[in-house]
């Protein structure tokens, strides 16, 4: 969802095409990610369980604090799963070959642009909705007792003087403020910046690994730990160091130990997991960006990377679609829910039940949100890669002769 298409040659080092299921990978954590913000803001009880204002509307939603139903709304794990990939990708084709000085400091600069047009867009987008008031989250919360955290977004009047400054001084670490998800892509950029210059030191370095290793522990309690765990992957795939494709009962294992942490409900309270939820006996994560949410989206990645069949399975052509427009999917979706789709749910159940009328408006949003998005990953994203892949070109063709130079400079 939030990282580049990356390319290899030989069988070794894994072609394109086998390298696509990561693709899909990220498509379903992106839909995932809509799933549960959907919830939140209709269903909040099944997302966050007793706290706040929250009360169960439907029986249906204790279902989601256990296996195997849970893991459609393992929100937290699915982006924890965007960080692991992002480390993976990134570090894949560098990791143990030379030369890469050009490359890495490319990519280290072209990264903003990269990620940026989606950003930047939706910043404009979301910023002339609320001016114009058409944010509707406060009259749904009302019904839904999302609150407080439909509530939350796009509160207050807008104010245009605070954008500008937003925009262009903070656009990264401001950008949640008027698109919610945004704050995940301020941690893509500063991690992926981080994998760059790791890789741009270590990676010729024989034991880079436990390097690695000491930054995962390092950062057992942020979300960057994510990052380091995919490079860990990604330097033990690419070495066959992993059992890949020998031993179908260990991907499954895996896999279901992944769906067994990933449906821990991350946002409830201690004592609604202990009452509430299956988890009680396992120690208690919370106020921990990571915990058994990291744990379950490395068990799961590990799955797909050591299992052909995973692998196959992800390859079906819509799970690439959904892949290829994911980005876009991801941070377009919260502001669709926050206003057409609000608006909609008002509009109908003046004559329906809530429960139908939740129904449609999902539905309905789903097939806007994946349109809108399709849109932004042609007009937006697409000319953002091709933008940052020419910044790229540039400066390597200028960094090469500058490193000739300062090379065969005499030394004093």
């Amino acid at each position: 969802m939030l990282l580049a298409s990356f390319y290899m040659s030989n069988p070794t080092t894994m072609t394109a095409d086998r390298q696509s299921h990561l693709d899909a990978l990220r498509g379903i954590a992106g839909l995932v990610v809509v799933l549960v913000h959907f919830l939140s803001a209709f269903y909040p009880y099944s997302i966050f369980g007793l706290q706040g204002s929250y009360q169960q509307l439907q029986a249906w939603e204790d279902l989601f604090f256990y296996p195997p139903i849970g893991l459609i709304v393992a929100g937290n794990p699915a982006v924890c799963l965007f960080f692991i990939l992002s480390g993976y990708v990134l570090s894949y084709s560098h990791l143990g070959r030379s030369g890469r000085a050009s490359r890495l400091i490319a990519a280290i600069i072209k990264r903003p642009i990269r990620l940026g047009g989606l950003v930047w867009a939706t910043i404009i987008i979301s910023a002339l909705i609320w001016h114009l008031g058409w944010y509707f989250n406060s009259e749904v919360a009302g019904l839904s007792n999302s609150r407080p955290w439909f509530s939350f977004y796009w509160y207050g009047p807008f104010d245009f003087h605070g954008f500008l400054m937003d925009f262009f001084t903070s656009s990264f670490s401001r950008g949640w403020w008027y698109n919610a998800p945004l704050w995940t892509v301020e941690i893509e950029l500063y991690g992926s910046i981080l994998v760059y210059l790791f890789l741009l030191l270590f990676c010729n370095l024989r034991y880079r690994w436990l390097l690695c290793l000491a930054l995962i522990i390092a950062t057992s309690t942020s979300y960057y730990q994510g990052f380091w765990i995919g490079m860990m992957i990604a330097d033990l795939v690419k070495h066959q160091r992993l059992p890949v494709g020998t031993r179908v009962w260990l991907p499954l294992i895996l896999f279901a130990l992944a769906t067994f942490f990933a449906c821990d409900p991350h946002f409830v309270t201690p004592d609604f997991r202990s009452t509430g939820t299956m988890y009680g006996f396992l120690p208690s994560d919370h106020g921990l960006d990571t915990g058994y949410s990291m744990l379950s989206a490395t068990l799961l990645f590990l799955s797909v990377v050591m299992s052909v069949q995973l692998q196959r399975t992800l390859k079906h052509p819509i799970l690439q679609y959904y892949g290829r427009i994911s980005y876009a999917l991801y941070v377009v979706h919260f502001i669709i829910l926050g206003s057409l789709s609000s608006w909609m749910f008002l509009q109908i159940h003046q004559y329906l039940s809530y429960g139908t009328s939740f129904v449609i408006v999902f539905v309905v949003s789903v097939a806007i949100i994946t349109g809108v998005a399709e849109l932004g990953t042609r007009w937006v994203d697409d000319p953002s890669i091709k933008i940052s892949h020419y910044l790229e070109r540039k400066i390597s063709s200028w960094y090469k002769p500058i490193s000739r130079m300062v090379s065969r400079t005499p030394s004093a």
